[in-house]
């Protein structure tokens, strides 16, 4: 951190502008790295930015790089400059010998900022680089050779992980993750925070042949042979299904262990059935299922369901099962994150998440004021009693500002209620365009006049998308129309699950101090509002009618809000105890690719043929000889330590699908779940040394010609889709809620405590029955 920047953000501010009115770039940047100097490398910045772009930094601009520089996430608002705000921590740290990662939100963010921002570093003497998906093996590895990167966390990580699989030491790209700056730093650290970063390797392994069976199984099934839970979205079998399973797979019970793979995959099939939604979750595009993400509303590239569920979702639409190979590195993002010695991050929207950078990350937020003040006037919330009274009143809102020639940016939650108010539009005569997953290639174009004179834009959730709408168009030609009308009205059309999506959608109007306009609609059938059980919050003598007028009753349009705090509040805990949940197989991933990397570099010698099997060992040394039975051992134990590492990926994800139930017999599901991943990890050591003795048996018996280690065709990589509720509640607990111990397990299950099963005194002991025996057996 810089030395008394905390106290006096200001005067440091004014140190360097005066720094730089009597220096000059190269000198300036001399001392900053022969010294470390803060106020010569800021200043050298400064004179960087005016003379290689020519813009002059703002104050807030200087302030929030000094604030970078430590463990924090900056706040400043949209427009205000944060691209220029990261050079200054960036070039800091390349004083202080630290490479740096500025992590983009998308590619064409790294490409753009990179390219944007390189006459500004080549005057202080700084080499640059960006990566993106198209990036071929050997630009990627100069481009790691660079002081300061732009690339997306998704490309990095997924580098991480290939160079956990590489034969060679020349292979990897030498992703080293010293100090991180991260742009968009909500989207990444909290919303997209457990989606696993996945490399997935082709081996010699048939694809499913019994999911076609099993998912024209669930298909068959009536209405009342299956459920869906709509808080945790999981869909399981009722009590008649459960005995239809059993008749139709010839199972005494769906429930005994050695059928955990039949119903998951049952599960899986009613999930992509009557869970999950075409034009809401995903849409199926060029013969192929594409994830829509649930924050920017975009297609979510190169991202799969977990598990069978993509398989799944495949048959729902009559394509061709895809194959995703055997997993071979996984890594949550949250946890990818933290690979890097030094982390900060800036956003738009960073107050309201302030407690969850604290929890998750030991983040500090520090809200940096705009260089010119916003004059946003933002409306009051207008609730509406269903989603077609809500709609109708926003067509309505959108024509009054449409007639007078106010552009306007409309969010919305999904593809479906883009398209429906879009109907609306059409019905009314409002020329407007629509931005969705369905079309967002176009969405350049889109954008590009969303800030002209009478411009409406219907858009799926504008999240994270580091949007820049000018007023009066891209050359603001028409900018004095724009502004006369009130300038660009931002309306949203949902209450989202947490405060700052809904702040994200506000920032777009109003930049760098235009007028501008925004207002919430929501309704009260919205699914945020039966999740978290609106109706109760409310006495029902307060509860509207239905009725096509906003709603103006005061203890509704308090319970509303508070919904919202509800539903954040509930994030973080759930986000909290899954990071206890998952800790496990990320000191498990550590000690492995630790391990791999050691015995791959030479740092370490493989000795387990020696210590193991010492009389094979001397019959291998009279064949190879020294030198060559030495690489060979080294190649095998780097193949097979992938194949054991495969091996307790498969058994965990495994494990997650059925660890809820544990709390049945009254065990806590997160010790139960690191108990087992803790035993089996123990195992993988005599696993591994037993695979190397077969692997001995087969170079000794197949000399002078010696058997290939069992490496993957290829290797490709992925997101998967987390939905993060191994602890969530599951209807099967709920059926058998008679043998929970409420007071001790109600985080999970408290919501359906029996009205005769009062809550007891904390000291009361309660007979707790073996898991097993109660889950297993069959059920009367």
């Amino acid at each position: 951190m810089i030395k008394g920047f905390e106290k006096r953000p200001e005067e440091f501010a004014a140190a360097v502008k005066a720094a730089a009115e009597s220096g000059y770039i190269t000198g300036l940047a001399a001392k900053a790295r022969a010294e470390q100097n803060e106020t010569a490398a800021f200043a050298a910045v400064y004179l960087a930015v005016k003379d290689g772009i020519g813009l002059t930094p703002f104050d807030s601009q200087i302030i929030a790089g000094g604030y970078l520089d430590d463990e924090n996430v900056v706040e400043l608002a949209t427009g205000e400059g944060k691209t220029i705000a990261a050079v200054f921590a960036a070039f800091l740290s390349v004083c202080r010998g630290e490479r740096v990662h500025i992590l983009t939100f998308n590619d064409y963010l790294a490409k753009r900022d990179r390219e944007w921002m390189k006459p500004i570093y080549d005057l202080l003497g700084v080499s640059t680089a960006y990566i993106t998906e198209k990036s071929t093996h050997d630009e990627r590895k100069a481009a790691y050779g660079a002081d300061v990167l732009y690339i997306t966390v998704k490309e990095c990580g997924f580098d991480f992980l290939r160079d956990f699989l590489v034969f060679s030491p020349d292979e990897a790209v030498g992703c080293k993750c010293v100090r991180a700056i991260v742009d968009e730093a909500d989207s990444l650290l909290i919303d997209e925070a457990r989606i696993p970063l996945v490399a997935a390797g082709i081996m010699d392994a048939p694809k499913d042949a019994q999911l076609p069976e099993i998912f024209e199984f669930a298909k068959s099934l009536n209405d009342e042979d299956h459920a869906a839970d709509e808080g945790t979205a999981a869909a399981y079998l009722t009590a008649s299904g459960e005995e239809k399973a059993e008749e139709r797979f010839g199972v005494e019970n769906i429930y005994d262990e050695e059928n955990n793979e039949l119903l998951a995959k049952i599960n899986d099939s009613l999930k992509a059935l009557y869970v999950l939604t075409e034009d809401k979750d995903y849409i199926v595009k060029d013969g192929t299922v594409r994830i829509i993400d649930a924050f920017t509303g975009r297609i979510a590239e190169n991202r799969c369901f977990p598990g069978l569920l993509q398989s799944a979702v495949e048959l729902k639409h009559g394509l061709e099962v895809t194959e995703r190979g055997v997993i071979m590195g996984s890594i949550p993002i949250q946890f990818f994150l933290r690979q890097y010695g030094r982390v900060s991050g800036m956003t738009g929207t960073a107050l309201s998440a302030k407690d969850e950078f604290s929890e998750l990350y030991g983040l500090i937020v520090k809200h940096v004021d705009p260089n010119t003040p916003s004059i946003r006037e933002d409306k009051p919330m207008a609730v509406y009693y269903d989603e077609e009274s809500k709609l109708a009143a926003v067509a309505e809102e959108i024509r009054a500002a449409h007639e007078k020639g106010q552009p306007v940016l409309v969010g919305t939650a999904d593809i479906s209620q883009s398209e429906r108010l879009s109907a609306l539009l059409d019905t009314a005569g409002i020329a407007h365009n629509v931005l969705n997953a369905k079309n967002d290639e176009s969405e350049a174009e889109i954008i590009r006049n969303a800030g002209m004179p009478g411009a409406v834009t219907v858009s799926t959730n504008m999240a994270g998308r580091g949007v820049d709408i000018k007023l009066g168009g891209a050359d603001e030609k028409e900018r004095d129309k724009a502004v006369e009308a009130g300038g660009l009205y931002a309306i949203g059309t949902f209450l989202a699950e947490s405060e700052r999506i809904n702040d994200q959608l506000r920032g777009r109007a109003a930049r760098q101090g235009d007028p501008g306009q925004s207002r919430l609609f929501v309704s009260l059938d919205e699914k945020i509002m039966t999740i978290h059980k609106l109706k109760k919050l409310i006495p029902s003598h307060k509860y509207p009618e239905p009725t096509t007028d906003e709603i103006t009753e005061k203890t509704v349009l308090r319970e509303v809000a508070r919904i919202q705090r509800i539903s954040q509040g509930k994030a973080l805990d759930e986000r909290v105890r899954l990071l206890k949940f998952t800790m496990i197989g990320e000191k498990h991933r550590e000690l492995t690719f630790s391990t791999r990397r050691q015995y791959l570099t030479g740092e370490k010698k493989p000795t387990i043929w020696q210590d193991n099997f010492a009389i094979r060992y001397d019959d291998a040394l009279m064949l190879y000889g020294e030198e060559r039975l030495a690489d060979l051992q080294r190649d095998y134990i780097t193949a097979l330590i992938n194949v054991q590492w495969s091996r307790y990926l498969e058994f965990s994800a495994a494990l997650r699908e059925g660890i809820h139930l544990s709390v049945i017999g009254g065990k806590n599901p997160t010790e139960e779940y690191n108990i087992e991943c803790e035993e089996y990890f123990g195992e993988m050591g005599e696993a591994l040394i037993e695979d190397m003795g077969k692997a001995l048996d087969k170079i000794i018996a197949g000399s002078p010609d010696v058997p290939e280690p069992p490496k993957p065709k290829r290797i490709y990589t992925y997101l998967l889709e987390d939905p993060g509720d191994e602890l969530e509640r599951r209807s099967l607990a709920e059926a058998l809620m008679g043998e929970i111990d409420y007071d001790e397990y109600g985080e999970y299950y408290d919501e359906y405590r029996p009205s005769d099963s009062p809550k007891k005194d904390k000291t009361e002991k309660t007979e707790k029955k073996g898991f097993f025996a109660k889950m297993f057996g069959k059920r009367d």
